[in-house]
């Protein structure tokens, strides 16, 4: 089917303010006729006053001549543009009536006449004409599923003789009708291209409607800013619905530039991560086989990792002073932890973290399809407040492994890729460091604030040292400059926080994936509370249920505080609240 006869097919079923902004040769076509006679079907005598409303705002209609010459020449004229109000005669009177008759159709056939009148008269009405493209960009879903069903009418075959048949003619191989009655063998062959036919129809037909889809989006941001006052410079005389269109392609230009440039960021950071893991199976295959195991290896069980041999029976009494603490992580297996249920960790995320839906869906995608927890590196960037630490920490509870965190301010020099040995001072990696505190092969490490990391390189920095920890291959075989071993910490996931990202090296953010994480706003804080109730309590080592929630008085104070923005803010205002109906508590009589 061409797109522009599914374009047409699709525009028939839409409402009547949809079809007369979107198709530009509604002006000019029977569409202003058609309206003029739905409302003298439904209103006797409407029909004439709106043909002359269609013939001074519009122009010159074709199928309108008829109505022009009824109204004779001493009907009452419709008052002009130039002149008069545009919203007078004609579209008041249909107006009251849709209101006094309180009828939906009515109301139909006033939204579109107001698409099609000119812009340079019925700019007046754009905040108007912008409530109705709005609420009708709500009832495609409905012409789709109409079309869908016309379109399984067509393609399906006939349950029994009785059963009605598409009112389009059926088409043989050849391009060719088919008549119903010319037998058997070709109605066969009309049947088995049946579902082919229907998949064809509904396809056509979904291309269509994505791209009315998205002009009926620019209509209704083209009407409300034309609405809000913004400049005309772009403006041209055509129909108020058409100049509306170009106006939202430009005033969405800037934001579609930005999503194509982001989207392209996250493709290209998935298709490196892909192209690694390539490699890495690569070399696995190319690898020599595995000699077999010495009398003094150690055992592997499946589901562990052996992140750090043992140490050297004979060796500097340094080394074993280095190694005091971290006995359990050395020469013996750790276990890994199995990814949970992704989709309970999404509910759970959500519901606390509700204004950052897409930032978890994001995140727990890295971790989808993977037997153990494991992700490539992550960067979360967003404002002050938005609760990427907090976040992070519940992302560790939900999968089930243990959080460590790294101050990205305060961690100067290259202290995550460890310190030599011959510093007194001298200690593990950071990644090392998380994986014998909690026990596990796969903990995650935040790295918090990453931006504010110095960026002096007297001693180091955070930023280069860990370059070798995020990169898969040195993973894996990382050189330890304290134990002075090879550690496999390739199973602990770097998840880092930030507001600015572009303070950072490229070398950098070229090993992470960054993921946008917005600030909550007003309408987040019902969901908000609760968690904030029952950190406020863990904080002070109470029961995370010891505060009640709010009542409707602390809701209200509370909203007319906090408007949206930093989660910490939220939290202060809330810890007031408590304070506040702490001291009332604590003067009433028991």
């Amino acid at each position: 089917m061409p797109p522009a006869v599914a374009r047409a097919i699709v525009l028939r079923h839409l409402p009547r303010a949809l079809r007369a902004a979107l198709d530009r040769e509604a002006a000019n076509g029977p569409l202003p006729a058609e309206l003029a006679a739905d409302a003298e079907l439904i209103l006797p005598g409407l029909g004439v006053t709106l043909a002359r409303w269609i013939d001074d705002n519009v122009g010159v209609c074709p199928g309108l001549s008829g109505w022009l010459d009824d109204a004779g020449p001493h009907a009452e004229p419709a008052p002009h543009a130039a002149g008069g109000d545009p919203a007078g005669s004609g579209l008041a009177t249909l107006d009251r009536a849709a209101a006094e008759r309180d009828d939906p159709a009515l109301r139909e056939i006033s939204d579109a006449l107001v698409m099609l009148g000119g812009q340079d008269r019925l700019a007046t009405l754009a905040g108007r004409a912008a409530a109705a493209a709005w609420a009708c960009l709500d009832r495609i879903p409905e012409a789709q599923a109409r079309l869908h069903q016309l379109g399984l009418a067509a393609a399906g075959p006939p349950e029994d003789d009785h059963a009605l048949h598409p009112p389009w003619p059926a088409l043989a191989a050849s391009g060719r009708p088919v008549r119903r009655t010319e037998g058997a063998a070709q109605e066969a062959t009309a049947e088995e291209g049946a579902p082919e036919a229907g998949a064809k129809w509904r396809a056509a037909i979904d291309d269509a409607l994505a791209d009315l889809r998205r002009d009926a989006c620019l209509l209704a941001v083209g009407l409300s800013a034309m609405a809000a006052g913004c400049p005309r410079r772009t403006w041209h005389v055509d129909t108020l619905a058409q100049a509306a269109i170009d106006h939202g392609r430009s005033v969405t230009h800037p934001l579609t530039h930005w999503a194509v440039r982001e989207a392209r960021q996250s493709f290209e950071g998935d298709a490196k991560a892909e192209i690694e893991e390539l490699r890495e199976l690569v070399r696995a295959l190319e690898a020599p086989p595995t000699p077999e195991p010495g009398p003094d290896a150690i055992a592997v069980p499946p589901g562990h990792v052996l992140v750090c041999p043992a140490l050297p029976a004979k060796g500097a009494a340094k080394a074993k002073d280095i190694a005091r603490g971290y006995e359990h992580a050395i020469g013996r297996p750790l276990p890994l932890v199995p990814t949970p249920d992704i989709g309970r960790a999404h509910v759970a995320l959500t519901t606390e973290f509700p204004h950052a839906r897409e930032a978890i869906g994001a995140v727990l995608g890295a971790f989808f399809g993977r037997a153990h927890v494991r992700a490539r590196p992550l960067l979360l960037a967003g404002p002050p407040g938005a609760g990427k630490t907090r976040f992070v920490r519940r992302l560790g509870e939900a999968l089930g492994v243990g959080v460590y965190r790294v101050d990205g301010a305060n961690d100067s020099g290259g202290s995550f890729g460890g310190t030599e040995r011959r510093w007194y001072s001298s200690e593990p990696c950071r990644p090392f460091m998380a994986i014998a505190r909690h026990r596990q092969a796969n903990p995650i490490v935040l790295v918090d604030e990453i931006d504010k990391a110095a960026t002096r390189s007297d001693y180091g920095r955070l930023w280069d040292a860990m370059l070798q920890a995020l990169d898969p291959e040195n993973a894996c075989r990382f050189p330890d400059p304290s134990l002075q071993l090879e550690l496999d910490i390739s199973w602990a996931s770097v998840v880092s926080t930030a507001n600015d990202p572009s303070k950072l090296p490229g070398p950098l953010l070229d090993r992470m994936r960054i993921i946008r994480f917005p600030e909550p706003r007003a309408e987040h804080l019902d969901a908000l509370l609760p968690g904030l109730l029952a950190e406020i309590a863990g904080e002070a080592g109470l029961d995370p249920r010891f505060h009640p929630p709010l009542d409707g008085v602390e809701r209200a104070a509370l909203r007319a505080r906090w408007r949206g923005g930093s989660v910490r803010r939220l939290g202060r205002a809330v810890e007031a609240i408590l304070r506040v109906r702490d001291r009332a508590q604590a003067g009433r009589a028991h």
